[in-house]
């Protein structure tokens, strides 16, 4: 009984562990996606200006 309870909560680690670090990864693309934007933006209003 007590080795099927360790294999459970071992499982529900892992899940946890890898769940985090999607999460985290997700974060990570989201923030750089927004500075990649940002950027562009500014690029292009630098861009607009010269042009005038």
């Amino acid at each position: 009984m007590k080795d099927i309870l360790d294999t459970i909560i071992l499982i529900m680690f892992v899940i946890m562990v890898a769940l985090f670090i999607i999460n985290f990864n997700r974060q990570q693309i989201n923030k750089y996606t927004d500075k990649l934007e940002e950027n562009e933006k500014n690029n292009n209003s630098n861009k607009d200006k010269i042009d005038e």
